[in-house]
């Protein structure tokens, strides 16, 4: 339940402060005295979208704020949400709008939070309804989102269903045009994975194999070179005069004989024996690759033949050969899959099917949902219509079935309305008048909350093109619905006004160039009784004055048991 609004600089209000009544709170005002403003800081602070045209002008900031109790449940989910507070507090939504960044903030019981999060819980704390939902009235679309509200959470569960069946039959239907679609590419791709595989198969790479042929190839190249190079190496070790090892020899030997002095001469000629044993290991290595080291023409032949036919399926497969070995392995992913395109679409033409057949169950299931709600409400708006001056109307709900089911369905649904006794019910675009249309909005809205249960009810000028009889039967309804919810409205007419709990009169004044509005709270009879004598005539003599009397009167004798 709402309990109080405090506004500073949103439009053309620099502040008020708002408490709500736990029956009817109603504000009224002259035309134009700005009193949807007051709704429109309500909304604001709910999470509505805003821009920093709504802040007073000159003003750096507007701010709103709401404190409201949860009720039990929503107290326990935003505990859960990290946003609780103690048992005897009230829940408090603050929103500042910036005029220079224009950006807007949120928090939620003194933590941050985000519009979504708070438009998610106000759905649990308030139902506006306005102008706007009436207008709507007019779209059929909307009638299928009403009739899924009236009937709850058995047809949440059901579209919930409904939705993911239909996500998975659109996924499938996707792939299978996409596969069909694809045939004729698939057989180019076929052809081209075919060859590839030959041609990549047919030279079969090995990693690495290329650098060591062009090793190799160097190596055939310079035969010549190298063995003229080894021959001088190995002589000037062993053979050749002052050969090398002979030399280390004789300088360990040398070194040995005055080893048993002292000093270094024993590692020294420790030493000069070792180098002599590496230059004999040395030079039977290079003995060996002596008798290696041959040209051969033919090989050399061979292995430019090979490099070249790596060097062609490294030009066409992607550089080097780990690339070539790599597209080997998706050329054949790729006939694999190709190949198998058979077993692939019966695949998903089963899936398909069963896709289909989980969808066409989960629609019938909404229908049923559906069809079954829609007689119970016709019913209770009947009876909601009887009560506000229109004792013959007709209201049903009427079901078209679709080509194909949808997201939302098998069928559309729109409201059909007569007002009177004898007429065909029709659309409501067709026939409702802008009154008869305000009472087929408040009719549903009484529906819709008595099955939601729970929250503030909030009426922009629900009232539009009502007067008369018809304007003393709404404001009735309305009173008797304040008994059982606490109902906030905005109003022109004095009928409805006349059952106020809480009354706030509207008004602007301008001084010096600049326009503002008051809220003031009406807290004494004969301030009351001007207002409704005012919203009665425009006037505030003694006529206006006692009709405005008479009708209070009236309106308390109703409302006391």
């Amino acid at each position: 339940m709402l309990q109080k609004l405090t506004i500073e600089d949103y439009g053309l209000i620099p502040r008020a402060e708002i408490l709500f009544d736990s029956g009817a709170t109603i504000f009224t005002g002259e035309t134009g005295s700005g009193k949807t403003m007051v709704l429109g800081a309500l909304a604001f602070v709910l999470g509505e979208r805003a821009s920093p045209e709504i802040i007073r002008k000159d003003r750096p900031r507007a701010r709103v704020s709401l404190e409201f109790d949860p009720g039990s449940t929503l107290r326990a989910r935003l505990a859960e949400d990290g946003f609780e507070i103690d048992a005897d507090e009230y829940a408090r939504i603050d929103r500042e709008i910036a005029a220079q960044s224009g950006k807007s903030s949120l928090r939620l019981n003194s933590r941050p939070a985000t519009a979504a999060y708070i438009r998610e819980v106000s759905a649990h704390v308030v139902d506006i309804a306005g102008q706007h939902e009436a207008q709507r009235l007019l779209a059929p679309a909307y009638h299928l989102e009403l009739l899924d509200r009236f009937a709850g959470e058995t047809a949440v569960r059901a579209r919930e269903e409904l939705v993911q069946r239909y996500r998975e039959h659109s996924r499938l239907a996707d792939e299978r045009s996409a596969f069909d679609r694809d045939e004729r590419q698939s057989h180019e791709q076929l052809a081209f994975a075919e060859f590839s595989l030959r041609e990549i198969e047919g030279v079969a790479p090995q990693a690495g194999e290329d650098e060591l042929l062009a090793q190799r190839r160097r190596v055939l190249e310079n035969a010549e070179k190298i063995a003229l190079a080894l021959q001088t190496a190995h002589a000037w070790l062993t053979s050749a005069e002052g050969a090398a090892a002979d030399a280390a020899g004789v300088a360990a030997g040398a070194l040995r004989a005055v080893a048993d002095i002292g000093g270094d001469f024993t590692e020294m000629a420790q030493a000069a024996a070792a180098l002599q044993s590496d230059i004999n290991e040395l030079a039977m290595r290079i003995a060996r690759q002596m008798d290696c080291i041959e040209f051969d023409a033919n090989e050399l032949e061979q292995v430019n033949a090979r490099l070249e036919a790596l060097d062609t399926v490294k030009r066409k497969y992607g550089g080097t050969l780990e690339a070539v070995i790599a597209r080997l392995d998706e050329f054949r992913s790729t006939l694999q899959r190709i190949e198998n395109r058979d077993e692939r679409r019966l695949q998903l033409q089963r899936q398909s099917e069963q896709a289909q057949a989980a969808l066409t169950k989960a629609a019938g299931k909404l229908t049923a949902v559906r069809q079954s709600a829609a007689g119970d409400l016709a019913k209770r708006v009947q009876r909601e219509l009887r009560e506000l001056a229109m004792p013959a109307a007709v209201f049903r709900v009427e079901f078209t079935t679709l080509p194909e089911i949808g997201a939302g369905g098998a069928e559309a649904a729109q409201f059909l309305f007569a007002a009177n006794a004898g007429e065909t019910a029709r659309p409501l675009a067709r026939i409702a008048s802008g009154g008869e249309l305000s009472r087929v909005l408040l009719a549903l809205i009484v529906v819709l909350a008595a099955s939601r249960g729970g929250g503030a009810l909030v009426f922009d000028e629900i009232d539009a093109g009502v007067g008369g009889a018809t304007a003393s039967a709404v404001g009735a309804r309305l009173g008797r619905l304040a008994h059982d919810a606490q109902v906030v409205c905005v109003t022109h007419l004095a009928q409805i006004a006349s059952w106020a709990d809480r009354h706030y009169v509207l008004e602007k004044h301008e001084q010096r160039g600049s326009t503002t509005i008051e809220v003031i709270a009406i807290s004494n009879d004969a301030a009351r009784t001007a207002e409704v004598a005012r919203m009665l005539s425009g006037e505030t003599h003694d006529a206006a004055l006692k009709h405005a009397r008479t009708l209070l009167k009236t309106t308390h004798d109703r409302r006391t048991p």
